[in-house]
């Protein structure tokens, strides 16, 4: 629950930024698409680059890439290497190792990069759409009930 009262709080931040809607919600829509890839120790600073190089709202950039955490991230991926294989057409198995060196976790783990690829963008791309949506039509509704409530000249939030 900590982690979501984390994200929720720093929405909020964003949404009461000087940052248009569209920017708030498609900077938390590219943290939650990196938050599904599976480059894990990139989560964060990837959504900061997409943030940063399409001029979206970086708070929410990394309130997305929250999404997907350390105690999601093993159910999401392997939803998504099962996803990627149904549509590859190739049976995701168990991994067994049978040693713990390099040349056999790499042999071993071979089968289901391509699932889990295709699988984690995919399902991402879907998040990474609900959630603009669902953070647009927020962030408009949060301004428009606090310009209400709070009208200045200029428009700026306070």
């Amino acid at each position: 629950m900590i982690l979501v009262a984390r994200i929720k709080q720093k929405l909020i931040e964003a949404i009461h930024a000087e940052a248009e809607e569209h920017a708030i919600a498609a900077g938390f829509a590219a943290g939650v698409f990196m938050s599904f890839t599976p480059f894990l120790f990139l989560h964060t600073a990837g959504a900061l680059l997409l943030a940063f190089v399409f001029r979206w709202s970086k708070v929410a950039a990394v309130a997305g890439a929250w999404v997907n955490n350390p105690y999601t991230i093993p159910f999401v991926f392997y939803g998504c290497t099962w996803f990627g294989g149904l549509l590859l057409g190739v049976e995701v198995r168990a991994i067994r190792f049978e040693s713990w060196d390099c040349k056999t976790i790499m042999a071993t783990a071979r089968p289901i990069v391509a699932p889990l690829l295709l699988g984690t963008t995919i399902v991402g791309l879907l998040a990474a759409g609900l959630a603009y949506f669902i953070v647009y039509r927020v962030a408009v509704r949060i301004k428009s009930a606090h310009r209400k409530a709070h009208p200045e000249p200029g428009g700026h939030l306070q």
